[in-house]
């Protein structure tokens, strides 16, 4: 074997993904446990256009995109518990309100995890059900207009976990 080469993380089972339940300066990040394939898209997204005098189009690079989506697994409840990660998704969704998520490749609590932190707007749920099985949304999010509290843009970033003290 190479001793050079090392292997990535599986989705889904060593990548993280998280909400934060506080304010932007001083986040408190809520694991999101039943998430599963996250699918981002990042980067110049590809604007149609045409051109006077020719039978087809062509395309260039447009503004840049950062949206995608995910699955979440409804947790099976029983005796009136409530599945709280769901709920504030769905409420989240349905307000319109503004998400900041994370998704790392390692927990948030290893200064070694990267990937990026950007402010998220879910949009509608398409949810199925087979059976028993629990419950399968899949939910997609686009990257929002959001700004700080001192009115400064919030974008997209590269983020790394934090080291606990």
């Amino acid at each position: 074997m190479p001793t050079d080469l090392s292997r990535g993380a599986y989705s889904g089972k060593e990548t993280f993904f998280y909400y934060n339940s506080a304010t932007y300066a001083s986040p408190t990040w809520v694991e999101i446990p039943r998430s599963r394939n996250i699918s981002v898209n990042d980067g110049p997204a590809l604007a149609d256009v045409e051109f006077h005098g020719s039978q087809n189009t062509s395309q260039i690079p447009g503004y840049s995109a950062f949206n995608g989506s995910f699955e979440y697994v409804r947790r099976r409840t029983t005796s009136g518990a409530a599945d709280t990660v769901y709920d504030f998704l769905k409420d989240a969704s349905e307000d319109g309100d503004i998400l900041d998520m994370v998704h790392l490749n390692g927990t948030i609590l290893s200064g070694d995890s990267i990937g990026w932190r950007a402010p998220i707007i879910l949009g509608q749920f398409a949810e199925t059900a087979n059976g028993g099985d629990p419950v399968v949304s899949s939910i997609p999010m686009s990257l929002a207009d959001a700004y700080d509290s001192a009115n400064v843009q919030v974008n997209k970033v590269a983020f790394t976990g934090t080291t606990p003290p």
